[in-house]
C-alpha cells in the first residue's frame, strides 16, 4: 500500500499537483504533455545543459564568471528564502493543479514566471519536479555508496550508550558518530556527483537548510524534509527499492538518510560548492546576509543567489 501511494503522489504532483479533472480525450492530454516536453528549456533537461547556457547567456550580458543555477532553481529558490520560511508544511502541501501547470509550463517555453501570484506552494513542488524530471536521478544506478552509510544505533542497548561510562562519553559517541556519518556523505555521496549537480544541490539545500531552522514556524524538521525530497532524488529500476530508499533518521543508510545529513550538516558537506555559488556574487553590493544570519554559510548561499541573474 505504502509502495502505489508513494508512486500515486508522485505522478500526481508532476502532472500538476491536486487531481485534475478528465478530459474529453486522453489522447490530447497525452499530445500535450509530450509537446511540451519537448520544447521544454527548463524541466527534463539535463543540470550540465542547463548550467552550460546560463554560462553562456551571462557571457553574453557581459557578466561572466561564478557558478549561475538554473533560472527555475534560482527563482523559486530565491522566492522562498524570502517570502515561504514561515510557511507552515512547506514542500509537503499541494498547490492548485492549475497554477502549478501554467508555471511550469511557462518555465518550460522560457517566458516569465510571477511567483508571487503562483504562491509558495507552487514555488515549492517547482522545485521538487524540477530534479524528480532531471533525465538522469541525483540518486540514481544503484544505491551501493548509500547503503554503505554508516547508522548511528538509537536506544539504551545501543553501542553508544553501552560503551559509555557517563553521559558525557555518550553524548561524545554520538557527536563522533554524527561526524562519520557527516564525512561519509560529503566525500562518498556528494563528491562523485558531477559538478553541476553538487552546485544544484548545494543551492536547494542551503534553502532546505534555512526551512529546518525554521521549524518552530513551518513544521518541517530535517527529518520532515528528508522524507519529501528524497523520493524526488532516488530512481533506480526497481520501484520498490526506490520506495525503501526513501526512509530517514539516524538509523537509515539509504538515500532519505543521506538526505537528512545534507539538511542538518549543510555547511559541512557542501564546503567547497559554498565558495563556488559565492564567487562573483559577493563582490559587489551590500551583503544580504547580513540580515538573516551575517556569515552563515546557508545564508551566504542564498543571498548569492538571490543577486544571481538579475541586472547589475
Amino acid at each position: 500500500m505504502l509502495f502505489y501511494h508513494h508512486r500515486y503522489n508522485l505522478k500526481m504532483e508532476s502532472k500538476g499537483g491536486q487531481t485534475q479533472p478528465r478530459r474529453m480525450s486522453g489522447e490530447r492530454e497525452d499530445d500535450e504533455t509530450a509537446a511540451e516536453a519537448a520544447e521544454s528549456q527548463a524541466f527534463g533537461v539535463a543540470l550540465d545543459k542547463l548550467m552550460a547556457a546560463e554560462a553562456e547567456a551571462e557571457t553574453q550580458r557581459g557578466r561572466a564568471g561564478g557558478t549561475l543555477l538554473p533560472r527555475v532553481l534560482r527563482e523559486c529558490i530565491a522566492y522562498l528564502w524570502r517570502n515561504g520560511l514561515d510557511t507552515e508544511g512547506l514542500f509537503r502541501r499541494s498547490p492548485p493543479s492549475t497554477a502549478l501547470r501554467a508555471a511550469k509550463l511557462r518555465y518550460s517555453r522560457g517566458q516569465a514566471v510571477d511567483l508571487e501570484a503562483a504562491g509558495v506552494h507552487v514555488a515549492a513542488v517547482l522545485l521538487k519536479v524540477f530534479f524528480r524530471e532531471l533525465p538522469d536521478a541525483v540518486f540514481g544506478g544503484g544505491y551501493a555508496a548509500v547503503r554503505a552509510l554508516p547508522v548511528a544505533r538509537v536506544g539504551k542497548d545501543a553501542d553508544t550508550e553501552a560503551d559509555a561510562d557517563t553521559e558525557a562519553d555518550a553524548e561524545e559517541l554520538r557527536a563522533r558518530m554524527e561526524e562519520m556519518r557527516t564525512r561519509y556523505v560529503r566525500e562518498e555521496i556528494v563528491a562523485p556527483l558531477s559538478r553541476a549537480t553538487r552546485h544544484a544541490l548545494c543551492g536547494t539545500f542551503a534553502l532546505l537548510h534555512a526551512v529546518a531552522r525554521n521549524e518552530a514556524r513551518n513544521r518541517m524538521t530535517a527529518y520532515s524534509l528528508a522524507v519529501v525530497w528524497a523520493p524526488n532524488l532516488a530512481r533506480s529500476a526497481d520501484p520498490a527499492e526506490d520506495v525503501a530508499m526513501c526512509a530517514a533518521g539516524p538509523a537509515a543508510a539509504t538515500v532519505g538518510g543521506a538526505v537528512q545529513i545534507m539538511v542538518q550538516a549543510f555547511g559541512a558537506v557542501f564546503a567547497a560548492e559554498i565558495s563556488d555559488l559565492c564567487a562573483g556574487a559577493d563582490g559587489g553590493g551590500e551583503d544580504e546576509s547580513e540580515a538573516v544570519g551575517g556569515e552563515d554559510a546557508a545564508s551566504r548561499v542564498l543571498a548569492a543567489i538571490a543577486r544571481s541573474g538579475t541586472p547589475p
